[in-house]
């Protein structure tokens, strides 16, 4: 670590730009189907892969030990469930690195940014090609219901809410620093 990076931690906190994504993720994920755990079928699926399911999981997309699961559609886009859930077929085994540099990425776009060679991203593109089709589902957005709007409306309260929340600690902020003492310097500082 540099001692540069120590910028990024002097500065305000500013809740809403940090938890807005983390708010939209929660909304979505508690109306996302999700599928139940049977055994067998999670076997079956991790083999689909070439895989062991006795063994320890490689990521489907670049083959380094899995840590997390990846979300091949994701949950939320454009700040809303996008009508993909928690479900077998929508899930792979990953590593961290590639499951945050995907992102809401196409996994096929992903796959190809990684740049592996032609042989592995051929066979990785085909593991995962195959595993999506057997494994399919039809997920979709919630019909509009009263209970949905209202959700929604929660979602935009809580964020308006965490608005109100920084505008508050900016007030809080100016007034500490209009009241603060000056530190004493530290020892040996010149």
């Amino acid at each position: 670590m540099r001692y540069l990076s120590v910028r990024n931690h002097l500065k305000p906190y500013v809740i809403v730009a940090r938890r807005k994504t983390t708010i939209n993720h929660a909304f979505a994920a508690a109306v996302a189907p999700s599928d139940d755990y049977d055994d067998q079928r999670v076997r079956n699926a991790v083999a689909i892969l070439g895989q062991d399911p006795d063994q320890d999981l490689l990521c489907a997309y670049c083959g380094a030990p899995a840590q997390t699961w990846d979300h091949v559609f994701a949950t939320v886009k454009d700040s809303r469930f996008s009508g993909h859930g928690h479900r077998l077929g929508n899930l792979l085994p990953c590593c961290k690195p590639c499951n945050s540099a995907k992102g809401n990425k196409d996994w096929r776009r992903f796959l190809t940014e990684l740049g592996l060679p032609s042989s592995m991203h051929q066979a990785a593109e085909h593991r995962i090609g195959t595993y999506l089709s057997s494994l399919s589902h039809q997920d979709s957005v919630p019909e509009s219901s009263p209970e949905y709007e209202r959700l929604l409306q929660v979602r935009a309260e809580v964020l308006e809410l965490l608005v109100e929340a920084d505008q508050l600690a900016q007030k809080i902020r100016e007034r500490q620093s209009n009241n603060s003492f000056k530190p004493t310097p530290l020892r040996g500082a010149a």
